[in-house]
């Protein structure tokens, strides 16, 4: 019973160790490749120019509602009425609404566009980062972008660098 004991541990832990063997893992830094390739770029001037629409838009609106306080510290010195001054006063409170709303729609209009641009370059790196794995023999591959991956026992099992290469070389 002892023998059949020590035997069904030693088959347990053979059996995990061969396991976590064949697993090989492998880490990228996917905003190190993002940083490198030239679609950054190109989807960068295309988010700007986007960003110039909403920027105008809020420039517009800035000067609107200093017109607005100086026509209403205008109308003040001017002794007008009580309803002329909160008709201004709705006025003005109107475009400080309109100002947030267009503040806080262009922030997220440029997150979803940000986002557009940038899925068919991560689309291109994950590709390129199967391809690599696959090379390597790495079954799973950790992105490192976030800082996720402490600590490595080996530095040949970061990809970036070999996954760049794959990529601009593929571009040539």
């Amino acid at each position: 019973m002892k023998k059949i004991l020590v035997l069904s541990t030693f088959m347990f832990f053979f059996a995990c160790g061969a396991f976590a063997q064949a697993q090989k893992i492998a880490f990228v830094n996917t905003q190190i490749i993002i940083d490198t390739l030239p679609a950054k770029d190109t989807a960068e001037k295309k988010l700007a120019v986007f960003a110039k629409q909403y920027d105008q838009r809020i420039k517009d609106l800035q000067a609107e509602i200093q017109s607005k306080q100086k026509e209403y510290e205008v109308k003040v010195k001017g002794g007008a009425t009580q309803a002329q001054l909160e008709l201004i006063q709705k006025s003005y409170e109107r475009l400080v609404q309109e100002y947030q709303e267009t503040e806080q729609a262009g922030q997220q209009d440029m997150q979803a566009q940000r986002g557009l641009l940038l899925k068919p370059i991560v689309e291109d790196i994950k590709k390129a980062i199967g391809v690599v794995a696959a090379a390597k023999g790495y079954s799973n591959v950790i992105d490192n972008a976030t800082g996720m991956v402490l600590w490595s026992a080996n530095s040949n099992d970061d990809i970036t660098a070999a996954v760049i290469k794959h990529m601009t070389a593929a571009k040539k």
